[in-house]
């Protein structure tokens, strides 16, 4: 896709760097460090990001392999629902005024779906290589069904918001590190059988870890626990996109090694 060629220059690992660079000082200094919160532009710069990985996925891939086109429509079908998060993000908290509570949640509950998403585009694999059952795909599935009927009612009507229990927010963090460990064992088993995601892997893993930390400092400025460490929620809304922004980038780099495989798949 000659189209998308452009974007390429983009994706090397100096100029993400640099890029992430620049957005961390502008963020800080722009504004007295307050016009990037304040006027939602850390949610869009988090949906470019998204942007971009769902172009890198589009772009000149191996499709013709029916294991790495499933693998790759189940991420892409989640990167866009991830997009989709921070729109709305952005949309509640700056033009619907929608309960910050709410919304700080449901982006809580949307990393826990898509950590279940990455797993399932695994498991896809799993599924063909070990000749699995469609149990576990089941489970996953029903899971998700779960979790989109539970995001969409906290979000449309208030009283189904109100009686959400308490323990919540610390059981949705606890799902993000249960699956999001599931989730880093899974690719670094798949590397065994599929050596075409070995260096995927290597951008992979480290993704997944900043995405636990974004979850983590998303959870904190909910509680206001980090203001008695003199961080302010505006900072903390900062650091909360600064790692999803590094875990973008990383995946950026890594969905371009899956570009470009190795052995057998180069010959595709």
């Amino acid at each position: 896709m000659k189209i998308l060629a452009p974007f390429e220059k983009l994706f090397t690992p100096y100029l993400l760097i640099a890029l992430n660079l620049a957005i961390v000082l502008s963020a800080e200094f722009v504004g007295g460090g307050a016009y990037f919160a304040e006027t939602g532009l850390m949610h869009g710069i988090a949906i470019v990001f998204v942007g971009l990985i769902i172009v890198r996925i589009f772009s000149d891939y191996a499709f013709s392999d029916h294991i790495l086109r499933g693998f790759l429509k189940i991420q892409l079908a989640f990167f866009l629902f991830f997009g989709l998060v921070h729109v709305y993000e952005y949309l509640g908290l700056h033009f619907s005024m929608l309960s910050g509570e709410v919304v700080e949640l449901s982006v809580a509950w949307s990393y826990l779906l898509w950590f279940i998403g990455v797993i399932l585009a695994l498991e896809f694999v799993f599924r063909i290589y070990r000749k699995k059952s469609m149990v576990f795909t089941a489970v996953l599935s029903m899971l998700l069904a779960a979790g989109f009927i539970g995001l969409i009612g906290a979000n449309v009507s208030p009283v189904f918001a109100e009686n959400l229990p308490i323990w919540l927010p610390v059981a949705i963090l606890i799902g993000i590190v249960g699956f999001g460990a599931v989730g880093i064992l899974s690719i670094r088993n798949i590397r065994e059988i599929m050596p075409v995601f070995e260096e995927y892997s290597h951008y992979a893993i480290p993704a997944m870890v900043l995405v636990i930390l974004a979850a983590f400092s998303e959870y904190f400025e909910s509680t206001g626990t980090l203001q008695a460490f003199g961080i302010s929620d505006t900072q903390n809304l900062y650091i909360a996109h600064f790692l999803v922004y590094a875990a973008a980038s990383l995946l950026l780099i890594g969905f371009g090694k899956l570009k470009k495989p190795t052995g057998i798949y180069s010959e595709m």
